[in-house]
């Protein structure tokens, strides 16, 4: 069975995502009148504005942090082999700090980073 989901909403708007057991799923804004629900029907709420928590970043790619993390949150990078580099190009470099660290809720705040050169080995 495949399951395809897909939503779009403005920002801080409600979503509920309802399944029904043959498999297809359907998305509307809470503010859209209620449709009858089937006895087989799961609905689900999830809030636009619910931060998720973050992943653990050590040890990987620094891309990933850029792909990853929303745009509201900012990003203090710190070059820890001493040399005071600056990251140009952020698939060279791998993390090896984090604050806060991972599983905590960051919502639009500051995550800090202590990285070095892919290759290289972390202090």
């Amino acid at each position: 069975m495949i399951r395809k989901r897909a939503a779009t909403a403005a920002a801080g708007a409600v979503l509920a995502l309802t399944v029904a057991s043959t498999g297809v799923a359907s998305a509307g804004v809470a503010a859209a009148a209620p449709a009858a629900a089937a006895p087989a029907t799961a609905a689900v709420a999830v809030t636009a504005d619910a931060p998720d928590p973050l992943p653990n970043f050590v040890g990987r790619n620094l891309f990933r942090v850029y792909s990853t993390v929303s745009a509201e949150t900012a990003l203090d990078i710190q070059d820890l082999s001493g040399d005071h580099r600056k990251v140009l190009w952020p698939p060279n470099w791998k993390v090896c700090t984090q604050s806060p660290k991972a599983g905590a809720k960051l919502s639009g705040g500051t995550l800090r980073l202590g990285v070095v050169k892919t290759g290289e080995k972390c202090p």
